[in-house]
């Protein structure tokens, strides 16, 4: 199964089609399947993101 992602921060946008092989899925409820496809992406995403952040003294 191929999952097209779109991922947008600010104006930058990245494309990415991930890939869950078709036999892990199988006996699989369509919600199951929902909730593999969300931690796949998850999982992506926060491979992709990092954040920084420090408090600045006034």
């Amino acid at each position: 199964m191929n999952i097209k992602v779109n991922l947008m921060v600010g104006e930058h946008q990245i494309d990415k089609v991930l890939t869950i092989e078709d036999h892990k899925l199988e006996g699989f409820s369509e919600e199951e399947i929902e909730a593999v496809i969300e931690v796949k992406i998850r999982n992506w995403a926060n491979d992709l993101i990092r954040i920084a952040w420090e408090v600045e003294e006034e």
